[in-house]
């Protein structure tokens, strides 16, 4: 797994035609995700960053600066209207029984009274608590919320700003808008906490593959301003790469309501 890694051919052509894209969106597809996998040459960073720029001038959201839900209690603290209970900090092993699934778009999600989202916005979800369970969440639902109509809100919000974020945006802004076929999607059937500490986490997911089986990615977030936002991966990534999986390992969200 740590071996050298042969190199691969460079693709050409569109990058939503090429293998590697092709292959993740076809795996999440049901949350009409775009895996926005491209390589964009170092040649063309201050490109990139300029269309970024462009592309997410005037976004404006809850958590906006001169919002009235952006005025925070000091450094580090929540925007108001977003309080949590953050005592319980260890790695959940069980399912919360708390947990209820709302649709957003076309994916049901899990949500907690006590962990979040507590605020669903029209435009974003948000408001997670600073705990191991709030990060499995947001790692469930900011992703999603990057594919719907709001998806310039949620990434200038709830991604963290960096040269990963200027590639997601670049790409997405250009990325065909047909929508997908979700009529044979998967869904989440899992979670796993790969590491977590106040300001980080990675939180693996395990989806059921439509043809067969379970398929897992993991998504990396951080704990900024007061919230849990997605660390893109260097690509512009939003997931890992996907594998086959076995449930082994992850918490089964089983039979919580839906």
């Amino acid at each position: 797994m740590f071996g050298t890694r042969r190199r691969r051919p460079q693709e050409t052509g569109p990058f939503y035609k090429q293998s590697r894209w092709v292959q993740s969106a076809l795996f999440m597809a049901f949350l009409v995700v775009m895996a926005l996998v491209a390589t964009v040459s170092k040649d063309g960073s201050k490109e990139v960053a300029a269309d970024s720029a462009r592309t997410l001038a005037g976004v404006r959201g809850p958590l906006s600066p001169g919002d009235p839900q952006h005025v925070r209690t000091g450094p580090g603290g929540r925007p108001v209207n977003c309080r949590t209970d953050d005592q319980d900090t260890a790695v959940p092993t069980v399912a919360p029984r708390d947990v209820r699934w709302r649709q957003l778009g076309t994916v049901m999600l899990p949500v907690s009274p006590k962990a979040g989202p507590l605020n669903l916005d029209p435009a974003m979800w948000w408001c997670y608590a600073h705990t191991p369970l709030g990060a499995v969440l947001a790692a469930h639902t900011v992703p999603v919320g990057t594919s719907g109509a709001d998806w310039r809100t949620v990434t200038e919000q709830q991604v963290v700003p960096g040269a990963a974020r200027d590639k997601f945006v670049t790409r997405k802004a250009a990325a065909p808008t047909t929508d997908p076929d979700t009529s044979s999607a998967g869904r989440f059937a899992g979670f796993s906490v790969e590491s977590y500490a106040a300001g980080r986490a990675t939180v693996g997911l395990l989806l059921t593959n439509p043809l067969g089986g379970y398929l897992s990615t993991s998504v990396s977030l951080r704990w900024r301003d007061g919230d849990w936002k997605v660390a893109l991966q260097d690509d512009g990534s939003l997931y890992s790469a996907a594998s086959q999986a076995q449930p082994n390992g992850f918490v089964m969200w089983g039979s919580v309501t839906r």
